[in-house]
């Protein structure tokens, strides 16, 4: 009986071994889920062909809708102005008046450089653009300097609205005396 324990937990060890070593390997290099505030929206690795969509520069446009939000939905002012300048990925199905009380589906932050931060272009093509943005916390938010992706989309060849806002893990960001 004792050897036949011991063979079965030796087979118990060897399947977990090998259970634990696959999902290492098979993970390793890959990204971690999307937040809620991006289910849906295709980020700057879109899979829309190039040939659709070709690199351009930046619409005036579009750098303007991105400052707007910065200004409004992460910040929770003007939620009215906000939600008209927000795609469906971003807005989720909500109602203005379920939009108005600021439970959205837009990572809040406490910028002070709103206003004034670069928008850094990631990618520029015809219908999507995507931006790196750095945010600076206001005093004694209790908040870290943070990066950001903010995604624009073209609807119906016209309008621009904001569908994807995602802090960005991957940059890296200094702490100076005026984070």
């Amino acid at each position: 009986m004792q050897r036949r324990l011991m063979w079965i937990s030796g087979a118990v060890l060897a399947i977990g071994i090998a259970v634990f070593l696959g999902v290492y390997l098979s993970s390793r290099g890959t990204s971690q889920a999307a937040p809620v505030s991006t289910l849906g929206s295709k980020g700057p690795t879109s899979t829309t062909s190039a040939t659709k969509n070709p690199k351009v520069a930046a619409a005036p446009a579009a750098l303007q809708v991105a400052r707007t939000f910065l200004e409004t939905a992460v910040q929770r002012k003007n939620l009215d102005a906000a939600y008209k300048i927000v795609g469906p990925d971003l807005r989720g199905g909500m109602s203005l008046a379920q939009w108005r009380k600021g439970n959205i589906a837009v990572a809040f932050y406490p910028a002070r450089n709103a206003k004034t931060t670069s928008l850094i272009v990631k990618e520029s093509r015809k219908n999507d653009l995507f931006l790196q943005v750095v945010l600076n916390p206001r005093k004694g938010s209790g908040v870290r300097t943070l990066a950001f992706t903010l995604g624009v989309h073209r609807v119906a060849g016209k309008k621009w609205v904001v569908n994807y806002w995602i802090p960005d893990p991957t940059y890296r960001v200094k702490a100076t005396a005026g984070n």
